[in-house]
Protein backbone atom coordinates (compact mmCIF):
# COMPACT_ATOMS: atom_id res chain seq x y z
CA UNK A 1 0.00 0.00 0.00
CA UNK A 2 2.93 2.55 1.18
CA UNK A 3 4.54 1.59 -2.43
CA UNK A 4 1.47 1.98 -4.42
CA UNK A 5 0.67 5.70 -2.60
CA UNK A 6 4.34 6.15 -3.82
CA UNK A 7 3.79 5.20 -7.27
CA UNK A 8 1.05 7.71 -7.50
CA UNK A 9 1.41 11.14 -8.90
CA UNK A 10 -0.20 13.70 -11.40
CA UNK A 11 3.38 13.36 -13.25
CA UNK A 12 3.05 9.94 -14.03
CA UNK A 13 -0.39 9.67 -15.34
CA UNK A 14 -1.19 8.85 -19.03
CA UNK A 15 -4.47 8.97 -20.50
CA UNK A 16 -6.70 6.44 -22.31
CA UNK A 17 -10.30 6.77 -23.99
CA UNK A 18 -13.15 4.96 -24.31
CA UNK A 19 -13.43 3.16 -28.07
CA UNK A 20 -16.31 4.60 -29.32
CA UNK A 21 -19.63 2.99 -30.73
CA UNK A 22 -18.92 1.56 -34.36
CA UNK A 23 -21.34 2.16 -36.99
CA UNK A 24 -24.12 -0.56 -37.58
CA UNK A 25 -23.23 -2.58 -40.66
CA UNK A 26 -24.24 -5.83 -39.64
CA UNK A 27 -26.90 -7.10 -37.09
CA UNK A 28 -26.97 -9.24 -35.14
CA UNK A 29 -29.63 -9.64 -32.38
CA UNK A 30 -28.44 -12.53 -30.07
CA UNK A 31 -30.07 -12.67 -26.84
CA UNK A 32 -31.56 -9.51 -27.28
CA UNK A 33 -34.14 -11.17 -29.56
CA UNK A 34 -35.63 -13.31 -26.73
CA UNK A 35 -37.03 -15.45 -29.00
CA UNK A 36 -40.40 -13.35 -29.69
CA UNK A 37 -43.01 -15.56 -31.66
CA UNK A 38 -42.35 -13.39 -35.02
CA UNK A 39 -38.69 -13.79 -35.14
CA UNK A 40 -38.50 -9.86 -35.97
CA UNK A 41 -35.18 -8.61 -36.12
CA UNK A 42 -33.94 -4.87 -34.92
CA UNK A 43 -33.56 -3.65 -38.51
CA UNK A 44 -37.24 -4.82 -39.06
CA UNK A 45 -38.87 -3.44 -35.90
CA UNK A 46 -37.60 -0.10 -37.45
CA UNK A 47 -38.79 -0.43 -40.53
CA UNK A 48 -42.24 -0.86 -39.47
CA UNK A 49 -42.06 2.48 -37.83
CA UNK A 50 -41.03 4.20 -40.73
CA UNK A 51 -44.05 3.17 -42.73
CA UNK A 52 -46.64 3.35 -40.57
CA UNK A 53 -47.71 7.23 -40.81
CA UNK A 54 -49.76 6.79 -37.56
CA UNK A 55 -46.86 5.35 -35.61
CA UNK A 56 -43.99 7.69 -36.48
CA UNK A 57 -46.82 10.35 -36.03
CA UNK A 58 -46.89 8.70 -32.38
CA UNK A 59 -43.24 9.14 -31.65
CA UNK A 60 -42.79 12.02 -33.45
CA UNK A 61 -45.57 13.70 -31.32
CA UNK A 62 -44.13 12.66 -28.17
CA UNK A 63 -41.14 12.98 -28.41
CA UNK A 64 -41.69 16.95 -29.27
CA UNK A 65 -43.69 17.11 -26.01
CA UNK A 66 -41.08 15.32 -23.94
CA UNK A 67 -38.25 17.99 -24.85
CA UNK A 68 -40.39 20.93 -26.00
CA UNK A 69 -39.19 23.03 -22.64
CA UNK A 70 -35.56 21.78 -22.67
CA UNK A 71 -33.84 20.73 -19.55
CA UNK A 72 -32.51 22.84 -16.66
CA UNK A 73 -30.07 22.91 -13.51
CA UNK A 74 -31.79 22.92 -10.49
CA UNK A 75 -29.89 22.79 -6.70
CA UNK A 76 -29.77 19.61 -4.80
CA UNK A 77 -30.81 20.95 -1.66
CA UNK A 78 -30.71 24.92 -0.04
CA UNK A 79 -28.72 23.96 3.09
CA UNK A 80 -26.69 20.72 4.05
CA UNK A 81 -25.27 19.97 7.52
CA UNK A 82 -21.93 19.97 7.93
CA UNK A 83 -22.23 17.45 10.86
CA UNK A 84 -25.06 14.81 10.47
CA UNK A 85 -25.14 15.71 6.49
CA UNK A 86 -28.82 16.18 6.16
CA UNK A 87 -30.07 17.95 3.39
CA UNK A 88 -32.69 20.37 3.82
CA UNK A 89 -34.89 21.46 0.81
CA UNK A 90 -35.66 25.11 2.49
CA UNK A 91 -33.12 27.88 3.96
CA UNK A 92 -32.60 27.13 7.48
CA UNK A 93 -30.53 28.62 10.53
CA UNK A 94 -29.41 25.30 11.82
CA UNK A 95 -29.78 21.46 11.34
CA UNK A 96 -32.98 19.84 11.80
CA UNK A 97 -31.88 16.44 12.70
CA UNK A 98 -28.91 17.43 15.57
CA UNK A 99 -29.17 21.39 15.25
CA UNK A 100 -25.97 22.12 14.32
CA UNK A 101 -25.65 25.85 12.75
CA UNK A 102 -23.00 25.44 10.12
CA UNK A 103 -24.08 24.83 7.29
CA UNK A 104 -23.03 24.26 3.71
CA UNK A 105 -24.69 25.77 0.33
CA UNK A 106 -24.43 24.16 -3.05
CA UNK A 107 -21.43 24.72 -4.87
CA UNK A 108 -21.36 26.60 -8.14
CA UNK A 109 -18.36 25.61 -9.60
CA UNK A 110 -19.39 22.14 -9.75
CA UNK A 111 -21.56 23.07 -13.02
CA UNK A 112 -18.56 24.62 -14.44
CA UNK A 113 -17.10 21.44 -16.65
CA UNK A 114 -20.64 20.09 -16.92
CA UNK A 115 -22.53 23.20 -18.48
CA UNK A 116 -19.89 23.76 -21.10
CA UNK A 117 -19.92 20.07 -21.79
CA UNK A 118 -23.46 20.19 -22.71
CA UNK A 119 -23.93 23.47 -23.94
CA UNK A 120 -21.86 22.40 -26.93
CA UNK A 121 -21.19 19.47 -29.18
CA UNK A 122 -21.08 16.99 -26.99
CA UNK A 123 -19.16 14.59 -29.98
CA UNK A 124 -17.23 14.67 -32.59
CA UNK A 125 -20.57 14.32 -35.19
CA UNK A 126 -21.40 17.78 -33.87
CA UNK A 127 -24.28 16.59 -32.00
CA UNK A 128 -25.82 18.46 -29.19
CA UNK A 129 -26.92 16.89 -25.88
CA UNK A 130 -31.00 17.22 -26.99
CA UNK A 131 -30.07 15.36 -30.49
CA UNK A 132 -28.65 12.58 -28.39
CA UNK A 133 -31.98 12.77 -26.40
CA UNK A 134 -34.49 12.69 -28.99
CA UNK A 135 -32.17 9.59 -30.24
CA UNK A 136 -32.83 8.03 -27.23
CA UNK A 137 -36.65 8.68 -27.03
CA UNK A 138 -36.78 6.92 -30.22
CA UNK A 139 -34.97 3.57 -29.45
CA UNK A 140 -37.12 3.82 -26.52
CA UNK A 141 -40.89 4.22 -28.25
CA UNK A 142 -39.55 1.34 -30.83
CA UNK A 143 -37.45 -1.33 -29.15
CA UNK A 144 -38.01 -0.22 -25.55
CA UNK A 145 -34.25 -0.52 -25.33
CA UNK A 146 -31.85 2.78 -24.96
CA UNK A 147 -28.33 2.98 -24.61
CA UNK A 148 -26.41 5.84 -23.45
CA UNK A 149 -22.44 5.77 -23.87
CA UNK A 150 -19.90 7.89 -22.43
CA UNK A 151 -16.26 8.20 -24.18
CA UNK A 152 -14.15 8.91 -20.74
CA UNK A 153 -10.57 9.94 -20.31
CA UNK A 154 -8.91 8.02 -17.90
CA UNK A 155 -6.01 8.57 -15.32
CA UNK A 156 -4.43 5.94 -14.39
CA UNK A 157 -0.98 5.65 -12.45
CA UNK A 158 2.12 3.26 -12.46
CA UNK A 159 0.22 0.34 -10.60
CA UNK A 160 -2.30 0.55 -13.84
CA UNK A 161 -5.16 1.74 -11.11
CA UNK A 162 -7.73 4.16 -12.31
CA UNK A 163 -7.46 7.06 -10.49
CA UNK A 164 -9.94 9.50 -11.95
CA UNK A 165 -11.31 10.35 -15.23
CA UNK A 166 -13.34 12.79 -17.66
CA UNK A 167 -16.19 12.77 -19.87
CA UNK A 168 -14.93 13.59 -23.73
CA UNK A 169 -17.86 12.56 -25.49
CA UNK A 170 -21.49 11.18 -25.26
CA UNK A 171 -23.32 8.97 -28.04
CA UNK A 172 -26.17 7.25 -28.67
CA UNK A 173 -25.46 3.34 -28.06
CA UNK A 174 -27.61 1.63 -31.11
CA UNK A 175 -30.01 -0.85 -29.38
CA UNK A 176 -29.58 -3.08 -31.98
CA UNK A 177 -25.85 -4.06 -31.75
CA UNK A 178 -25.55 -3.54 -27.83
CA UNK A 179 -25.92 -6.00 -25.83
CA UNK A 180 -25.92 -6.08 -22.03
CA UNK A 181 -22.80 -8.56 -21.00
CA UNK A 182 -24.19 -10.91 -18.21
CA UNK A 183 -24.06 -14.60 -17.46
CA UNK A 184 -26.65 -17.05 -17.29
CA UNK A 185 -28.03 -15.53 -14.20
CA UNK A 186 -28.41 -12.29 -15.68
CA UNK A 187 -25.44 -10.81 -13.06
CA UNK A 188 -23.48 -8.40 -15.04
CA UNK A 189 -19.29 -8.22 -14.30
CA UNK A 190 -18.97 -11.59 -13.93
CA UNK A 191 -18.55 -13.20 -17.03
CA UNK A 192 -15.57 -11.25 -18.60
CA UNK A 193 -12.71 -8.39 -17.96
CA UNK A 194 -10.43 -6.28 -20.47
CA UNK A 195 -8.09 -3.65 -19.88
CA UNK A 196 -8.80 -0.18 -20.01
CA UNK A 197 -5.79 0.59 -22.51
CA UNK A 198 -6.37 -2.57 -24.98
CA UNK A 199 -10.23 -3.24 -24.79
CA UNK A 200 -9.88 -6.29 -27.77
CA UNK A 201 -8.56 -8.28 -24.66
CA UNK A 202 -10.35 -9.92 -22.61
CA UNK A 203 -10.32 -12.85 -19.73
CA UNK A 204 -12.60 -14.40 -17.43
CA UNK A 205 -10.00 -14.20 -14.54
CA UNK A 206 -10.67 -11.11 -12.41
CA UNK A 207 -6.92 -11.32 -10.79
CA UNK A 208 -4.91 -11.65 -14.65
CA UNK A 209 -3.22 -8.87 -16.35
CA UNK A 210 -3.86 -7.94 -19.65
CA UNK A 211 -1.20 -9.52 -22.08
CA UNK A 212 -0.52 -6.35 -23.88
CA UNK A 213 0.43 -3.78 -21.26
CA UNK A 214 0.09 -5.92 -17.93
CA UNK A 215 -2.05 -3.76 -17.01
CA UNK A 216 -5.02 -4.28 -14.51
CA UNK A 217 -8.60 -5.82 -15.84
CA UNK A 218 -11.98 -4.68 -15.25
CA UNK A 219 -15.20 -5.83 -15.16
CA UNK A 220 -17.12 -5.89 -18.43
CA UNK A 221 -20.51 -4.37 -18.19
CA UNK A 222 -21.74 -3.43 -21.91
CA UNK A 223 -20.78 -5.07 -25.26
CA UNK A 224 -21.02 -3.60 -28.74
CA UNK A 225 -21.01 -6.06 -31.84
CA UNK A 226 -20.75 -4.07 -35.01
CA UNK A 227 -18.34 -4.70 -37.88
CA UNK A 228 -18.01 -8.06 -36.79
CA UNK A 229 -15.37 -6.91 -33.75
CA UNK A 230 -16.95 -6.78 -30.17
CA UNK A 231 -16.21 -3.56 -28.53
CA UNK A 232 -15.99 -4.12 -24.35
CA UNK A 233 -17.54 -1.20 -22.09
CA UNK A 234 -16.82 -0.90 -18.51
CA UNK A 235 -18.73 0.08 -15.56
CA UNK A 236 -19.87 3.76 -15.96
CA UNK A 237 -19.11 4.09 -19.28
CA UNK A 238 -22.80 2.92 -20.68
CA UNK A 239 -26.18 3.21 -19.32
CA UNK A 240 -29.22 1.08 -20.62
CA UNK A 241 -32.97 1.87 -19.37
CA UNK A 242 -36.26 1.05 -20.75
CA UNK A 243 -39.64 2.71 -20.19
CA UNK A 244 -42.34 0.12 -21.42
CA UNK A 245 -41.14 -3.36 -19.66
CA UNK A 246 -38.27 -2.60 -17.38
CA UNK A 247 -36.76 -5.52 -16.14
CA UNK A 248 -33.27 -7.07 -15.43
CA UNK A 249 -31.76 -7.12 -18.64
CA UNK A 250 -34.10 -5.50 -21.83
CA UNK A 251 -37.57 -4.34 -22.23
CA UNK A 252 -39.92 -5.20 -25.02
CA UNK A 253 -40.40 -3.73 -27.91
CA UNK A 254 -43.76 -2.23 -28.46
CA UNK A 255 -44.01 -2.66 -31.97
CA UNK A 256 -44.29 -6.18 -31.54
CA UNK A 257 -47.34 -5.73 -29.49
CA UNK A 258 -48.69 -3.50 -31.98
CA UNK A 259 -47.58 -5.69 -35.12
CA UNK A 260 -50.63 -6.60 -36.12
CA UNK A 261 -52.57 -3.13 -36.08
CA UNK A 262 -49.72 -1.22 -37.98
CA UNK A 263 -49.08 -3.87 -40.41
CA UNK A 264 -53.08 -3.82 -41.30
CA UNK A 265 -52.95 0.08 -41.85
CA UNK A 266 -49.98 0.04 -44.00
CA UNK A 267 -51.87 -2.54 -46.35
CA UNK A 268 -54.94 -0.58 -46.16
CA UNK A 269 -52.54 2.44 -47.01
CA UNK A 270 -50.86 0.51 -49.97
CA UNK A 271 -54.08 -0.58 -51.23
CA UNK A 272 -55.76 3.30 -51.56
CA UNK A 273 -52.48 4.14 -53.68
CA UNK A 274 -52.27 1.11 -56.03
CA UNK A 275 -56.12 2.31 -56.42
CA UNK A 276 -54.85 5.19 -57.64
CA UNK A 277 -52.02 4.77 -59.83
CA UNK A 278 -51.87 3.02 -63.41
CA UNK A 279 -51.37 -0.62 -62.25
CA UNK A 280 -54.14 -0.84 -60.43
CA UNK A 281 -56.25 -3.52 -60.23
CA UNK A 282 -59.71 -2.72 -62.19
CA UNK A 283 -63.29 -2.26 -60.52
CA UNK A 284 -64.57 -5.64 -62.42
CA UNK A 285 -64.88 -7.24 -65.71
CA UNK A 286 -67.55 -6.70 -68.07
CA UNK A 287 -68.79 -10.26 -69.91
CA UNK A 288 -70.70 -9.57 -73.49
CA UNK A 289 -72.14 -13.22 -74.70
CA UNK A 290 -71.82 -13.43 -78.27
CA UNK A 291 -70.77 -15.43 -81.78
CA UNK A 292 -69.46 -12.30 -83.28
CA UNK A 293 -66.60 -11.07 -81.86
CA UNK A 294 -65.40 -9.14 -84.77
CA UNK A 295 -68.45 -7.22 -84.63
CA UNK A 296 -68.24 -5.89 -81.14
CA UNK A 297 -64.91 -5.28 -81.49
CA UNK A 298 -65.34 -2.78 -84.57
CA UNK A 299 -68.54 -1.80 -82.29
CA UNK A 300 -66.05 -0.71 -79.23
CA UNK A 301 -63.97 1.21 -81.58
CA UNK A 302 -66.23 2.97 -82.56
CA UNK A 303 -67.68 3.71 -79.18
CA UNK A 304 -64.02 4.71 -77.79
CA UNK A 305 -63.78 7.36 -81.10
CA UNK A 306 -66.64 9.06 -80.17
CA UNK A 307 -66.18 9.08 -76.55
CA UNK A 308 -63.35 10.45 -76.45
CA UNK A 309 -65.03 13.34 -78.68
CA UNK A 310 -67.49 13.77 -76.02
CA UNK A 311 -67.15 13.03 -72.47
CA UNK A 312 -71.19 13.17 -73.06
CA UNK A 313 -71.69 10.54 -75.01
CA UNK A 314 -73.77 7.54 -73.89
CA UNK A 315 -73.13 4.75 -75.93
CA UNK A 316 -76.31 1.59 -76.83
CA UNK A 317 -74.85 -1.39 -78.42
CA UNK A 318 -77.82 -4.20 -79.02
CA UNK A 319 -77.11 -7.16 -79.40
CA UNK A 320 -78.76 -10.14 -81.31
CA UNK A 321 -78.07 -13.40 -79.89
CA UNK A 322 -78.48 -16.63 -82.23
CA UNK A 323 -81.10 -19.06 -80.64
CA UNK A 324 -82.80 -16.48 -78.47
CA UNK A 325 -79.40 -17.00 -76.24
CA UNK A 326 -77.62 -13.75 -75.03
CA UNK A 327 -76.55 -11.20 -72.41
CA UNK A 328 -74.38 -9.36 -70.60
CA UNK A 329 -73.51 -10.08 -67.05
CA UNK A 330 -71.49 -7.81 -64.53
CA UNK A 331 -68.62 -9.85 -62.69
CA UNK A 332 -66.80 -8.11 -59.69
CA UNK A 333 -63.44 -7.86 -57.98
CA UNK A 334 -63.46 -6.06 -55.06
CA UNK A 335 -65.46 -4.04 -53.16
CA UNK A 336 -65.12 -0.24 -53.01
CA UNK A 337 -63.43 1.55 -49.84
CA UNK A 338 -67.19 2.62 -48.70
CA UNK A 339 -68.57 -1.19 -48.68
CA UNK A 340 -65.34 -2.14 -47.38
CA UNK A 341 -66.09 0.46 -44.31
CA UNK A 342 -62.15 1.73 -44.89
CA UNK A 343 -62.92 4.79 -42.69
CA UNK A 344 -64.20 3.16 -39.94
CA UNK A 345 -61.52 0.04 -39.76
CA UNK A 346 -58.82 2.98 -40.30
CA UNK A 347 -59.68 5.04 -37.23
CA UNK A 348 -60.50 2.02 -34.90
CA UNK A 349 -56.87 1.23 -35.81
CA UNK A 350 -55.08 4.95 -35.24
CA UNK A 351 -56.73 5.12 -32.00
CA UNK A 352 -55.68 1.63 -30.40
CA UNK A 353 -51.90 2.42 -31.87
CA UNK A 354 -52.34 5.95 -30.70
CA UNK A 355 -53.84 4.88 -27.07
CA UNK A 356 -50.90 2.46 -26.35
CA UNK A 357 -48.29 5.88 -26.81
CA UNK A 358 -50.68 7.58 -25.00
CA UNK A 359 -50.89 10.54 -27.94
CA UNK A 360 -54.38 12.18 -28.37
CA UNK A 361 -56.35 12.63 -31.05
CA UNK A 362 -55.98 16.50 -31.18
CA UNK A 363 -52.11 16.10 -31.41
CA UNK A 364 -52.15 15.00 -34.57
CA UNK A 365 -54.60 17.49 -35.86
CA UNK A 366 -57.75 15.77 -35.60
CA UNK A 367 -60.82 17.56 -34.48
CA UNK A 368 -63.78 15.52 -35.23
CA UNK A 369 -64.29 14.41 -31.90
CA UNK A 370 -64.08 17.20 -30.07
CA UNK A 371 -67.03 18.52 -27.37
CA UNK A 372 -68.80 15.98 -24.78
CA UNK A 373 -66.41 13.57 -23.25
CA UNK A 374 -63.75 13.74 -25.96
CA UNK A 375 -63.09 17.17 -25.18
CA UNK A 376 -59.69 19.15 -26.14
CA UNK A 377 -59.20 19.69 -22.12
CA UNK A 378 -59.35 15.89 -21.46
CA UNK A 379 -56.97 14.67 -24.67
CA UNK A 380 -54.50 17.04 -23.50
CA UNK A 381 -54.20 15.62 -20.20
CA UNK A 382 -53.99 11.94 -21.37
CA UNK A 383 -50.72 13.56 -23.33
CA UNK A 384 -49.30 14.98 -20.58
CA UNK A 385 -49.44 11.95 -18.31
CA UNK A 386 -48.34 9.87 -21.50
CA UNK A 387 -45.51 12.79 -21.26
CA UNK A 388 -44.51 12.99 -18.05
CA UNK A 389 -44.09 9.25 -17.83
CA UNK A 390 -41.43 9.33 -20.22
CA UNK A 391 -39.76 12.18 -18.23
CA UNK A 392 -39.68 10.42 -15.63
CA UNK A 393 -37.31 8.07 -16.72
CA UNK A 394 -35.00 10.60 -17.92
CA UNK A 395 -35.35 12.10 -14.20
CA UNK A 396 -34.78 9.60 -12.18
CA UNK A 397 -32.03 7.10 -14.19
CA UNK A 398 -30.41 8.87 -16.94
CA UNK A 399 -29.96 12.41 -15.90
CA UNK A 400 -28.71 10.83 -11.82
CA UNK A 401 -26.07 8.92 -13.76
CA UNK A 402 -24.64 11.55 -15.98
CA UNK A 403 -24.71 13.89 -12.88
CA UNK A 404 -22.66 11.10 -11.01
CA UNK A 405 -20.75 10.72 -13.89
CA UNK A 406 -19.57 14.63 -13.90
CA UNK A 407 -18.92 14.08 -10.08
CA UNK A 408 -21.57 17.14 -9.13
CA UNK A 409 -23.40 16.25 -5.96
CA UNK A 410 -24.74 19.58 -5.31
CA UNK A 411 -27.09 20.20 -8.31
CA UNK A 412 -29.19 17.68 -10.48
CA UNK A 413 -30.79 17.85 -13.92
CA UNK A 414 -34.15 17.89 -14.92
CA UNK A 415 -36.47 18.07 -17.60
CA UNK A 416 -39.44 20.71 -16.89
CA UNK A 417 -43.35 19.55 -17.24
CA UNK A 418 -44.33 20.42 -21.03
CA UNK A 419 -47.29 22.88 -19.22
CA UNK A 420 -46.21 25.55 -17.89
CA UNK A 421 -47.68 26.46 -14.76
CA UNK A 422 -50.15 28.58 -13.94
CA UNK A 423 -49.10 31.59 -12.21
CA UNK A 424 -51.92 32.15 -10.53
CA UNK A 425 -53.81 29.26 -10.18
CA UNK A 426 -50.56 28.15 -8.23
CA UNK A 427 -51.24 31.38 -5.92
CA UNK A 428 -54.75 30.69 -5.44
CA UNK A 429 -54.12 27.16 -4.46
CA UNK A 430 -51.66 28.28 -1.56
CA UNK A 431 -54.11 30.94 -0.42
CA UNK A 432 -56.78 28.40 -0.02
CA UNK A 433 -54.05 26.21 1.77
CA UNK A 434 -53.02 29.12 4.11
CA UNK A 435 -57.16 29.52 4.97
CA UNK A 436 -57.46 26.12 5.95
CA UNK A 437 -54.61 26.11 8.04
CA UNK A 438 -55.86 28.89 9.99
CA UNK A 439 -58.92 27.42 9.99
CA UNK A 440 -57.55 24.02 11.68
CA UNK A 441 -55.87 25.97 14.41
CA UNK A 442 -58.61 27.83 15.40
CA UNK A 443 -60.23 24.14 16.06
CA UNK A 444 -57.50 23.55 18.35
CA UNK A 445 -55.07 21.71 15.98
CA UNK A 446 -50.95 22.45 16.32
CA UNK A 447 -50.19 23.93 12.53
CA UNK A 448 -46.37 23.57 11.68
CA UNK A 449 -44.45 23.62 8.18
CA UNK A 450 -42.12 21.35 6.83
CA UNK A 451 -39.33 21.56 4.44
CA UNK A 452 -41.23 21.66 1.13
CA UNK A 453 -43.65 24.42 2.60
CA UNK A 454 -46.46 21.96 3.46
CA UNK A 455 -48.36 22.76 6.28
CA UNK A 456 -48.83 19.79 8.92
CA UNK A 457 -51.47 19.43 11.67
CA UNK A 458 -51.15 17.60 14.86
CA UNK A 459 -53.42 16.83 17.87
CA UNK A 460 -52.62 18.37 20.59
CA UNK A 461 -52.64 16.28 24.26
CA UNK A 462 -55.30 17.25 26.35
CA UNK A 463 -54.44 18.71 29.61
CA UNK A 464 -55.67 18.54 33.30
CA UNK A 465 -57.03 21.96 34.38
CA UNK A 466 -54.48 23.60 37.10
CA UNK A 467 -57.06 24.81 39.86
CA UNK A 468 -56.47 28.59 41.16
CA UNK A 469 -55.01 29.88 43.91
CA UNK A 470 -57.44 30.34 46.77
CA UNK A 471 -59.59 27.38 45.26
CA UNK A 472 -60.18 24.36 47.59
CA UNK A 473 -61.83 21.28 47.38
CA UNK A 474 -65.84 22.08 46.90
CA UNK A 475 -66.62 18.60 48.82
CA UNK A 476 -64.67 18.74 51.82
CA UNK A 477 -64.97 22.57 52.78
CA UNK A 478 -67.79 22.83 54.84
CA UNK A 479 -68.60 26.50 54.15
CA UNK A 480 -68.46 26.18 50.24
CA UNK A 481 -71.99 27.54 48.69
CA UNK A 482 -71.47 30.66 51.42
CA UNK A 483 -70.62 34.17 51.57
CA UNK A 484 -67.83 33.58 54.24
CA UNK A 485 -64.87 35.55 53.65
CA UNK A 486 -61.58 34.30 55.02
CA UNK A 487 -61.64 37.22 57.43
CA UNK A 488 -65.18 35.52 59.27
CA UNK A 489 -63.86 32.36 58.49
CA UNK A 490 -60.31 32.91 60.97
CA UNK A 491 -62.96 34.52 63.90
CA UNK A 492 -65.11 31.78 63.44
CA UNK A 493 -62.19 29.03 64.37
CA UNK A 494 -61.00 30.78 66.94
CA UNK A 495 -64.93 31.05 68.91
CA UNK A 496 -64.84 27.47 68.18
CA UNK A 497 -61.55 26.81 69.98
CA UNK A 498 -62.81 28.64 72.67
CA UNK A 499 -66.11 26.89 72.94
CA UNK A 500 -63.83 23.35 72.74
CA UNK A 501 -66.06 22.35 69.59
CA UNK A 502 -65.87 22.18 65.81
CA UNK A 503 -67.17 25.42 63.98
CA UNK A 504 -70.45 25.84 63.91
CA UNK A 505 -72.22 23.73 60.86
CA UNK A 506 -74.77 26.18 60.47
CA UNK A 507 -73.76 30.05 60.93
CA UNK A 508 -76.33 32.69 62.09
CA UNK A 509 -78.65 33.61 59.45
CA UNK A 510 -77.58 37.14 59.64
CA UNK A 511 -73.92 35.53 58.40
CA UNK A 512 -75.80 34.02 55.23
CA UNK A 513 -77.37 36.95 54.48
CA UNK A 514 -76.79 38.53 50.73
CA UNK A 515 -74.19 41.41 51.30
CA UNK A 516 -76.36 43.57 49.00
CA UNK A 517 -79.46 42.84 51.27
CA UNK A 518 -77.75 44.64 54.28
CA UNK A 519 -76.91 47.67 55.00
CA UNK A 520 -79.16 51.40 53.25
CA UNK A 521 -80.37 51.72 49.50
CA UNK A 522 -77.73 51.15 47.57
CA UNK A 523 -79.51 53.18 44.82
CA UNK A 524 -78.84 56.71 46.47
CA UNK A 525 -75.86 55.79 48.53
CA UNK A 526 -72.89 58.09 48.26
CA UNK A 527 -74.74 60.27 45.18
CA UNK A 528 -76.13 63.17 45.53
CA UNK A 529 -79.57 63.99 46.10
CA UNK A 530 -80.44 65.17 42.57
CA UNK A 531 -78.23 62.16 40.97
CA UNK A 532 -81.10 60.06 42.01
CA UNK A 533 -83.65 58.05 39.68
CA UNK A 534 -85.91 61.29 39.38
CA UNK A 535 -88.33 58.95 37.89
CA UNK A 536 -89.33 56.65 40.54
CA UNK A 537 -92.48 56.96 42.09
CA UNK A 538 -92.26 58.82 45.42
CA UNK A 539 -95.20 56.14 46.43
CA UNK A 540 -93.12 53.06 45.94
CA UNK A 541 -90.11 54.89 47.58
CA UNK A 542 -92.29 55.63 51.02
CA UNK A 543 -93.50 52.15 50.99
CA UNK A 544 -89.95 50.68 50.55
CA UNK A 545 -88.85 53.00 53.31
Amino acid sequence: MADEKRRFSFTNLFRRQTPKPADRTVYNMGIQERENRHMMTGPLLYNIINQSVIGRTCITQLKQEVFRRGYVWEKAYEAKCKNCGKEHQRPVQECARCGHLELDIPDAKQLEYAEKFIEGYVNKSEQLFIDVLQELEDDLNIMDDAYIVLVKEYFIDGNQKIRMHRIKELYRGDPVTMFIYSDELGQRGTKGFTCVNHRDFITTEPHERCGTCGGAVYPVHYVNRANGTDQYFLKGEVLHFSKYSPSRLYGQSPVITLFNSMMTLIAMENYVNSSYTKSRMPRGLLAVQTRNMDSMRAFWRSVKEKMEADPHFIPVMGIEAEGGKGGVEWIKFMDSLKEMDYVSVKDDLRDRISAFYGVSKVFMADNTTSGGLNNEGMQILVTNRAVQKAQTVYNNYVFPFLVKQFGITDWKLKLPPSEEEDEIAVLRKREIEVNIAASTKNLGFEVDMDEDGQFTFKKPEPQEPKPQEGEGDAKTDPYAGTNIDASQLGQMQEQAMQGGGKPQENPPATRNKASMSVGPDKRLTGLPVDAGNQNTDRRTERRVG
